[in-house]
């Protein structure tokens, strides 16, 4: 015989309907599917932003809303729609929980999937990013926004869901949602076009300002409340509804009248750190880590230039030299001249460099061709690499196996001016290189280039 203990009912543990869509529902599927979406186009290109952040953070942005945003949107509109595939809207609208209380209730696990594995492919990028950076930080505040611009557009797909009986009506939100995001970046004049949470401005080198994200999530979550209220809210709570749309306007007129202004310049893009002492090499703050390799792949052009008066004495990668004697770096571009915080081909960095230096402010156009000859013979012995020589030889070739004797006489004339000026005493070789650096700086005197 059993004790009255024994025989006493188990209490029954309450439903989680949200636990049950977490783990058997459409949101992990979501969550996966955009964290797939995302991820995919990042990897495809990822030495175009490892190892800047703010390029990091557009591309994440980018994808994010024009990928993830409409693949959330027609997540909440697939969820919306499943009371009526399943024939139980009626039995749904008979239940004692409130409207808004079921609308929440079935759809906020789905809106959480598309933020959760949007999240989660920002938090892959950046850890991707973070080994090859050289300054700054990510922006997280842009990260979070962008995936609660998710959630607020799964919920206003749940709502289109529910009110279209149509099965392609998934596809069709999803489209919509790429048009009505992608479309206001086209419109370049209008100024309403910053409301748009995919718009991007600039190329990736500016940043938003602090508050640029939370009022561009305040814009669109108060749009989403506004609309789930009006479509789920019992008549009184309707009236609620002007809360969330009293604070969405009030966020655009903030962001209309920014504009541009949402976004600065990375502080880090205007801090320089310097080496070398007779010719000093500086980049920023941005490139601080590519600073040695920098150093290394120039090193046979500083030693050249020591002792020669009127050299160009300073290099550095901010957009405008300051002095006549500063001359710009090439510009470094992410997957081409520099891939994972690494010189793509140092030798035709210095390369170019060269050329910079040789051709100071002058632009070479139709008869300088003295100005050509003696400036190219002047950047092959600065640089004094196989490249160089690599790249005459097959001027060479191409010449003479088309038949242009013009050219094959162009060529010849161009090794001899080299072959003077590798000849010349050190001394001589320096006052010459002296005139030549005089000539071609400030305003750039072709008739005083000196002859070789």
């Amino acid at each position: 015989m059993q004790s009255p203990a024994s025989t006493a009912a188990v209490p029954c543990r309450a439903p989680r309907p949200w636990a049950a869509e977490l783990r058997r529902g459409l949101a992990p599927w979501a969550a996966v599917a955009t964290f797939l979406t995302l991820l995919v186009p990042l990897a495809g290109k990822a030495a175009f932003w490892q190892g800047s952040w703010a390029q990091t953070e557009y591309e994440l942005h980018t994808v994010t809303m024009l990928l993830g945003g409409p693949l959330a949107a027609a997540a909440g509109c697939w969820q919306g729609g499943r009371e009526h595939r399943r024939g139980t809207a009626e039995l749904r609208a008979s239940a004692s929980r409130s409207p808004l209380a079921q609308f929440l209730t079935a759809s906020l696990p789905v809106a959480a999937g598309p933020a959760a594995g949007s999240l989660a492919a920002s938090a892959a990028a950046l850890l991707a990013s973070w080994p090859y950076t050289s300054a700054g930080g990510p922006q997280l505040s842009v990260n979070l926004a962008d995936a609660l611009c998710l959630v607020a557009l799964a919920l206003v797909g749940h709502t289109a869901g529910r009110a279209v009986r149509w099965r392609l009506a998934a596809p069709l939100v999803a489209v919509c949602a790429l048009v009505v995001l992608g479309a206001p970046s086209y419109q370049e004049e209008a100024q309403a076009r910053f409301l748009d949470p995919a718009l991007q401005y600039g190329t990736g080198d500016d940043l938003p300002v602090w508050w640029q994200p939370y009022a561009m999530t305040l814009w669109i979550c108060g749009l989403a409340a506004t609309v789930v209220l009006l479509c789920t809210a019992s008549r009184r709570a309707r009236r609620l509804a002007l809360l969330p749309l009293a604070a969405a306007c009030a966020a655009a007129v903030l962001i209309v009248q920014s504009g541009s202004s949402m976004w600065r310049e990375d502080p880090a893009a205007r801090r320089e750190t310097c080496a070398g002492t007779a010719l000093r090499i500086c980049v920023t703050a941005v490139h601080r880590d590519l600073l040695p390799q920098v150093t290394a792949a120039l090193g046979g052009i500083a030693g050249r230039l020591e002792e020669v008066p009127n050299a160009p004495a300073r290099l550095d990668d901010l957009a405008g030299p300051a002095r006549p004697d500063d001359r710009t770096l090439p510009e470094f571009f992410l997957g081409q001249s520099v891939v994972r915080g690494r010189l793509a081909d140092p030798e035709q960095f210095a390369w170019e460099v060269g050329a910079k230096l040789a051709y100071g402010s002058c632009e070479i156009g139709d008869g300088d061709d003295r100005l050509l000859r003696t400036g190219s013979a002047v950047q092959d012995w600065l640089i004094s690499s196989s490249l160089s020589e690599r790249r005459r030889a097959a001027w060479e070739s191409v010449s003479r196996r088309q038949g242009r004797a013009a050219d094959v006489a162009r060529n010849k004339k161009d090794r001899a001016a080299l072959d003077r000026l590798t000849a010349m005493e050190p001394g001589a070789r320096r006052a010459w290189l002296g005139r030549y650096f005089a000539a071609v700086r400030g305003t750039c005197h072709r008739n005083e280039v000196p002859a070789l």
